[in-house]
């Protein structure tokens, strides 16, 4: 039966009341400020990990358990004491098993234990929410108005399931240590476990004070586990990023010594003071020192972030004087190349013409060969120099109309001989053009683009056809050139390197071995530079490609 003959003043919120003393104040409220600050910021801060959730809902059930615990002092009523201690009894247990819950995602890596085994621990839950409003939870309440009320069976039962797991949140730190093969998810596992036992240590210790009769203000202390963990897990958060909040820890470090600070200012009594202001001074000179590391380490930090700047804009204006002196290397070797090839060809070309008289058979095969390798040559030299000009800015363009679709017509009857030897048809297309695909650039570099297209057509086509298609977009005020073939096909995921400098398809030298990779690089470098573009197309390898050329229309 309970009863109840103290006469106690009335309390405001149920909680400030002038039969309780400063002391249990500064145990109640400022650990559920640090907690609160820090599973709302926690939350805040990734509020989809499952860990960042867990937390805050511990954060949440203790802010919650402290609370009521403080009813309990300001408020005994009979009234009160029912109500409010068949709810503290299931919170804490709950309490409990969330802190297990929190250590056993750290010890696996954050994936979420099976259902069937947050059954079995919520199972020690049940017999507390059966039997919370009964007379096993609570026998009466004392008569000196000052122990609160006589713990029933069901509240033996209660530290029994709480030592019970705490072995578990002990044994899975060590499972953790043992599991996590990376060095930074093993430390953070380490020390948010360490953390969490010292916070139920420091609880169920409370919990002891009152079973041995030690006197109700002794149990105050267990609540300042929760600073302790809270100091833990920022020291974590700083360290190794856990709960993806780093950036938080100045402001929970600096809010927990305000707090810790302020809260001295509660106490008039030396007595009670004392062991306060011990406890602050701990907290404070690690939480202060954590913070004078950090600034430390940033301001560290940043005079190294400053050091390498200054070393890597030294490093950039070298190698930009590098990169010149390479750019004017390749034109001038590039140049000195030119006039040798240039001589070769023509030599060789007068030899193959018979201008230096009849020569054997068997010299024709082998002046031929020189021909196509100086041909070859040649194109690559020329594709260097360009190269050196675009890196450089010297590319020249002379501006002026003319009909790209008469100059693709052209250009297609020049190449179809080599098409043709090939054992390639080479069609050219035209849709009925009311402006001639006028455009307004550099002609020269035009009919180097499309001749550099087809001439990729024909080198990458074993087989089949190539089709050149223009055709004018009198909306957009576009001229469009499509070169579409048969042939070796690009894979999708090489599309958009093929025109990166030295990048062939993975296929192409397969069918041809002698690209140099810079072609299209410096096609698509003239054809932007003129406000066009050059875009492509493949299905895939095998299924051919098709290549456009786009150019503004002239005004």
């Amino acid at each position: 039966m309970i009863d109840n003959a103290c006469e106690w003043g009335s309390a405001t919120f149920l909680i400030f009341s002038e039969n309780v003393g400063a002391l249990v104040y500064y145990t109640h409220i400022m650990p559920i400020v640090i907690s609160l600050f820090l599973g709302f910021q926690v939350l805040i801060n990734n509020s989809k990990r499952l860990s960042n959730q867990v937390l805050f809902l511990l954060t949440v059930v203790f802010s919650a358990w402290v609370y009521f615990d403080l009813i309990l002092w300001a408020s005994p009523t009979p009234e009160m004491v029912v109500a409010f201690w068949a709810a503290i009894v299931p919170i804490e247990m709950f309490m409990y098993l969330l802190a297990l819950y929190l250590v056993y995602l750290f010890a696996h890596n954050q994936v979420d234990a099976p259902t069937w085994k947050k059954l079995a621990f919520s199972s020690f839950l049940l017999p507390i929410f059966l039997l919370a409003h009964t007379s096993l939870n609570v026998i009466g309440l004392s008569p000196d108005c000052d122990t609160g009320a006589f713990e029933g069976i069901l509240i033996q039962y209660m530290y029994l399931s709480e030592l019970i797991i705490i072995s578990f949140v002990i044994y899975y730190l060590f499972k953790g240590v043992k599991q996590l093969h990376d060095s930074i998810l093993r430390k953070r596992h380490i020390f948010i476990s360490l953390a969490t036992v010292l916070f139920l240590l420091f609880f169920s210790a409370g919990n002891l004070t009152l079973s041995f009769d030690l006197g109700p203000y002794y149990e105050q202390y267990k609540l300042f586990g929760m600073p302790i963990f809270a100091a833990i897990v920022a020291y974590s958060m700083i360290k190794l990023g856990t709960f993806n909040a780093e950036s938080l820890l100045t402001e929970i470090l600096v809010s927990a010594l305000w707090i810790l600070t302020f809260s001295l200012l509660l106490f008039s009594d030396i007595t009670y003071a004392r062991p306060i202001i011990v406890v602050t001074l701990v907290i404070f000179g690690l939480l202060g020192t954590q913070v004078v590391r950090s600034v430390q380490q940033e301001v560290s930090q940043r005079e190294h972030i400053e050091k390498l700047a200054k070393d890597l804009e030294g490093a950039n204006t070298r190698l930009t004087q590098l990169d010149k002196l390479k750019s004017e290397f390749v034109s001038i070797a590039s140049h000195q190349l030119r006039s040798p090839i240039t001589a070769i060809r023509g030599y060789t070309s007068l030899l193959l013409d018979g201008d230096y008289g009849k020569l054997p058979q068997k010299a024709m095969e082998p002046l031929q060969r020189i021909d196509e390798s100086s041909k070859r040559m040649a194109l690559s030299i020329e594709d260097y120099l360009n190269v050196s000009r675009i890196e450089s800015g010297n590319m020249v363009y002379n501006y002026s109309d003319f009909s790209l679709r008469n100059e693709v017509e052209k250009l297609c009857d020049d190449m179809r001989p080599e098409a043709i030897k090939k054992g390639l048809g080479l069609i050219f297309r035209t849709s009925d053009l009311k402006g001639q695909g006028m455009v307004h650039a550099d002609i020269g570099k035009a009919v180097q683009i499309v001749q550099n297209i087809i001439n990729n057509a024909i080198k990458y086509t074993p087989n089949g056809s190539i089709s050149v298609y223009v055709r004018d977009d009198v909306v957009c005020k576009i001229t469009y050139v499509d070169v579409v073939d048969t042939g070796v096909g690009i894979a999708p995921e090489e599309l958009g390197a093929i025109f990166e400098k030295f990048e062939r398809a993975r296929n192409a030298n397969a069918v041809n071995a002698h690209g140099t990779g810079l072609g299209l690089f410096v096609a698509i470098k003239m054809a932007k530079e003129m406000k066009g573009d050059i875009t492509v197309h493949s299905d895939g390898e095998g299924k051919g490609s098709r290549f456009t050329f786009s150019l503004p229309l002239a005004a």
